[in-house]
């Protein structure tokens, strides 16, 4: 998991929600960078073929699906073969965990602008917005990637994510009375407050 959560904070380009993308990484995909999945052929079909174990392969894979007109989603972030051409990336590079990152994570960022913009033009408040917005990110992936019960699968793998991903407002320094307990693997921890020194000498007089 250590090489998952590294790879995720060298290469994604949507700082503002790690634990969104680890939970898509670590659910359907199950932290497989050669996953190849047709949403469509894969539940039709009563025996799944068995996963690539390579680049090489999972590529010819891919390309067999698309030829019989299926949508694969591929790696780590399941992602459609059309975004790596917007990117300018060849198939390959969908299974190449940090290029694969990279792209899910910029869509990922992409949908956040619009959603945030969304809640703005609403007039909604900050707080609400900030509750809604990872729902209004996990509907718009979900519905760009085409699988039906994507949001529900990743809310969930939320829910039970460990160790919980740290919210900047949570950290000590914005919050010293009442810091929540941090991680051993956590790099903020809880620092008593500092307090200027009693004056132990005679006082000043005036």
């Amino acid at each position: 998991m250590l090489e998952l959560l590294t790879t995720i904070l060298t290469c994604s380009l949507y700082a503002s929600d790690d634990a969104l993308v680890r939970a898509i990484a670590e659910g359907p995909s199950r932290k497989n960078p050669y996953l190849v999945l047709d949403p469509i052929a894969d539940a039709a079909e009563e025996g799944a073929a068995p996963a690539p174990k390579g680049e090489a392969e999972a590529t010819a894979r891919a390309r067999e699906l698309a030829a019989k007109g299926g949508k694969p989603l591929l790696g780590l972030l399941e992602l459609p073969a059309a975004w790596l051409a917007i990117f300018g990336r060849p198939l390959e590079g969908a299974f190449d965990p940090c290029t694969n990152i990279a792209i899910g994570s910029a869509m990922l960022s992409e949908f956040d602008y619009e959603c945030a913009a969304s809640a703005r033009s609403r007039g909604q408040a900050p707080l609400l917005e900030r509750v809604n917005r990872r729902a209004c990110v996990l509907r718009r992936y979900e519905s760009a990637i085409g699988v039906d019960d994507f949001e529900e699968v990743i809310q969930l793998e939320l829910s039970v994510q460990r160790p919980r991903a740290p919210s900047i407002e949570d950290a000590p320094i914005l919050s010293p009375v009442a810091a929540p307990h941090w991680g051993s693997d956590q790099l903020l921890v809880q620092m008593p407050l500092a307090r200027a020194p009693t004056p132990t000498g005679p006082a000043l007089m005036p």
